[in-house]
């Protein structure tokens, strides 16, 4: 049967990140409907829930908000949190597209197909950056992926973000490789930037709303030699606003407009993200679109996006010397920018764009 009603569910914050692809897919499907679900969601409504079905799942005890932490109890509460108001709804989809893995969009009854599209896994989590896996013990952190598992097993299809995320999936997990899809996202711009971009501003660009996993500390200290070199080298920091005071960088905090953005990428030479931990790094993208080189970690799935000598530079971690060297000699060549950016932008228009995206998610979902 055709599928004709998708059903959206995932956190609130990252399905709004994610409209341009789903705005994208409404041209496939007869209906492309959201069930949000906010981080911290109603609590009174998930308590008086749980309640309800605890002579059916005596296992899930009612906690105060304040205990609840990462383990399989609250995923499996959150997943029947999700399941009962999917089954609310006046209508039954054809398919639920969940993002990311925090919870299952359903977990006691399996009557509608579900898919997930994954940036990352809780294994991965725990190898990369501890703070995202804050579990106690160890016997929490398998009661968590074992929850995981069986979700991504009863899945009908999973995409991934990278071939990082697939090889976990296949290795820790065990799912099939060919239940696995992977597709690169796209960034925050509906269609590739068509106009011109020039370089030798000396600026570089940084972005820091993760500061320490994002390794911007490797980057200042980087950035001092890039200074004693180019004197007239500017680092831009944007997504949080730090007290950093220090010739040439400037702090500018989260930029909401998307105008502001543009002129940001725009006035900038190069995108730098020498990060201990990425997933993917949709930012890279979004400064790809511009046409802006990018220098990386070979860490998670930034290698993907980002080919060594090709659209960037890819380097090893905390590589500071080496770190500074390559900034050095970028910024002292306009010449490799520019054939960088050319196939910076190549890849978007060929493949990182949300109406590419949107056909091959709905080619593999119609032929499941």
């Amino acid at each position: 049967m055709k599928t004709q009603k998708i059903l959206v569910t995932g956190d609130r914050e990252m399905i709004l990140r994610h409209n341009f692809l789903f705005e994208a897919m409404g041209s496939y499907y007869q209906a492309v409907d959201y069930l949000p679900v906010d981080s911290k969601f109603n609590m009174k409504a998930l308590k008086n829930f749980v309640k309800s079905i605890q002579s059916r799942l005596p296992l899930i005890p009612l906690k105060p908000a304040s205990s609840l932490r990462k383990n399989s109890r609250t995923y499996i509460e959150q997943s029947c949190y999700v399941e009962q108001r999917i089954r609310k709804l006046n209508y039954s989809p054809d398919l639920v597209f969940q993002l990311y893995g925090m919870f299952s969009p359903f977990w006691q009854k399996l009557d509608i197909p579900y898919t997930y599209y994954l940036d990352y896994t809780m294994a991965l989590a725990k190898q990369n950056w501890s703070p995202w896996a804050p579990f106690k013990l160890d016997k929490e952190y398998v009661s968590w992926t074992n929850c995981e598992r069986k979700a991504y097993q009863n899945a009908k299809h999973l995409f991934t973000y990278s071939n990082c995320v697939k090889s976990s999936l296949i290795e820790y997990y065990g799912i099939n490789s060919e239940n696995i899809t992977v597709v690169t996202p796209s960034g925050q711009f509906q269609k590739p930037y068509q106009g011109e971009k020039t370089f030798g501003s000396k600026q570089i660009l940084f972005n820091g709303s993760h500061f320490e996993r994002k390794g911007g500390d490797i980057l200042l200290n980087a950035f001092r030699k890039v200074k004693q070199a180019i004197p007239e080298a500017k680092l831009i920091i944007i997504g949080n606003k730090l007290p950093i005071k220090e010739d040439g960088v400037s702090s500018l905090g989260h930029l909401s407009w998307p105008l502001e953005m543009e002129k940001l990428f725009l006035e900038t030479d190069l995108v730098v993200s020498p990060a201990r931990c990425e997933p993917l790094g949709q930012f890279l993208i979004e400064a790809m679109n511009y046409g802006i080189p990018c220098v990386v970690t070979d860490q998670d799935g930034m290698p993907e996006i980002i080919k060594h000598q090709v659209n960037g530079i890819v380097l090893e971690p905390q590589n500071l010397d080496m770190l500074a060297s390559k900034i050095i000699d970028l910024l002292s060549n306009c010449g490799t920018l520019e054939k960088m950016s050319k196939a910076a932008r190549t890849r978007v228009e060929e493949q990182l764009n949300w109406q590419i995206i949107a056909s091959k998610i709905s080619q593999v979902i119609e032929s499941l």
